[in-house]
């Protein structure tokens, strides 16, 4: 009996063995098709593996895919693909709408189930707060739910994550957009200074938290970042944006100073109107926070890597700016 019960374990250990090495040469092959921009014959690869969407590997897998690589989509519920050419680019096959193939993924529906069923899968977590952010970023789907509702999802997940050692500078940068964009400005500056400290050549993340500097009234910690992120951004349009909130916060650092030196010498000054602040909203990098192994998807999240409200960094969709 004893040699039966080893026998069964042993053969259980090797089929989830052989199981776990088909998983990781299907993924493997999945992000070989993505480096060579065959993104239908990615996700085909992986839906035909996984029809049933049973592998929470393969479902995420899915996600990335859907969400980076799409040319378009319908309410996250079916995604539209194609390959490419190397010549060709995602973005402007996105911009158009260019013909491709249909699939159906029903992101929300297939992790959220993945999730009831492996509760201790803190990536499933990592993916859903992914997908919140996308949402929020695109307003292409949970129609029913306003940005005040689905940035507690964001933060929800991304925490669950981060306790668990599944975050990166993105999933950082993201709580600490969604917290700004409740107005909880003090608490989001811990996670834009963590997600800095993880990839420090990223604008958008400067560029969302001089936006929380300033409402704040640390104002030389906002010059100071606002002066990164002009410095960071490789494009005109968003040192544009950086450097008309480094303006605003220079004309503020001026009236404190003009209003410091007044109460000193008893003089009265004139009054310097307020300039008014730009709501931080992350700059959009198509769908999951960025670094994308092929392209980067137009529309990402809304801060710099979500970007901030009124400028718009790229990357992240807060301004809304994606992460990078």
């Amino acid at each position: 009996m004893r040699c039966f019960v080893s026998l069964s374990a042993g053969l259980l250990l090797m089929a989830n063995t052989v199981w776990g090495q088909t998983n990781m040469a299907v993924l493997r092959k999945a992000d070989d098709l993505v480096a060579e921009k065959k993104y239908e014959s990615a996700f085909k690869l992986l839906n035909d593996y996984d029809p049933k969407n049973a592998q929470p590997a393969v479902a995420l897998k899915k996600e990335e895919i859907v969400l980076n690589y799409s040319i378009a989509s319908s309410n996250y519920r079916s995604f539209t693909f194609k390959d490419l050419s190397t010549l060709e680019s995602l973005e402007e096959n996105q911009e158009h709408e260019a013909p491709g193939t249909r699939y159906r993924f029903r992101v929300r529906a297939v992790l959220d189930s993945l999730k009831q069923k492996y509760p201790d899968n803190y990536k499933l977590d990592r993916g859903l707060g992914d997908y919140y952010y996308a949402v929020q970023q695109c307003d292409c789907a949970e129609k029913k739910k306003t940005e005040d509702e689905l940035f507690p999802l964001m933060i929800k997940h991304y925490e669950e994550a981060h306790k668990h050692a599944y975050g990166d500078y993105k999933s950082y940068f993201v709580v600490g957009y969604a917290k700004q964009r409740l107005g909880q400005f003090k608490q989001s500056v811990p996670y834009f200074l963590h997600s800095i400290e993880l990839k420090k050549d990223f604008p958008t993340a400067h560029l969302n938290l001089a936006f929380v500097y300033l409402e704040l009234k640390q104002y030389e910690k906002a010059r100071t970042e606002a002066q990164l992120a002009v410095d960071q951004f490789p494009d005109e349009a968003h040192k544009s944006d950086a450097s008309f909130l480094l303006s605003k916060i220079e004309e503020r650092i001026k009236t404190q100073k003009e209003l410091l030196a007044a109460k000193k010498t008893g003089k009265k000054t004139s009054k310097t109107k307020k300039p008014a602040t730009a709501k931080a909203t992350p700059a959009k990098n198509t769908a999951t926070p960025e670094p994308k192994p092929a392209e980067t998807k137009a529309a990402e999240a809304k801060s710099a890597e979500a970007t901030p409200a009124d400028a718009k960094p790229a990357e992240a969709k807060p301004a809304e700016a994606k992460p990078n």
